[in-house]
């Protein structure tokens, strides 16, 4: 169902390495890889998620809401965009890969992602 919203970000950023959606619990909706999957991607996605879901605690102090985060771990950057309030769009980039694009593309699937998910 998302696959080809997920191919599109991968296809239109450059040095794109996968997208995956995934649920603030852990367990994967679609993932869909440029070349072939990393295995370390859905470690990585998980502990995202994690934290995410750390600072979604934090509103309670007023801090605001986080909606989206950038990590580098080694070689690969993960961009990860909160949707529909508990999923998360998930883009993994390398390390010369064009960030502010990732970001963008995250943010035109969003909207699409979260109709579906309703």
């Amino acid at each position: 169902m998302f696959k080809q919203k997920l191919t599109s970000v991968v296809n239109n950023v450059e040095g794109a390495i996968g997208c995956l959606l995934i649920g603030f619990d852990g367990i994967p909706i679609d993932s869909v890889y440029k070349d072939e999957e990393l295995p370390q991607m859905s470690a990585v996605a998980i502990e995202l998620s994690n934290l995410l879901d750390k600072f979604r605690r934090l509103q309670i102090y007023d801090v605001g809401e986080v909606n989206e985060v950038s990590i580098t771990a080694g070689t690969i950057t993960a961009l990860a965009k909160v949707v529909a309030e508990e999923y998360l769009l998930i883009l993994a980039l390398s390390v010369e890969g064009n960030v502010n694009r990732g970001q963008t593309m995250l943010r035109l699937i969003s909207p699409f992602v979260e109709r579906e998910m309703r």
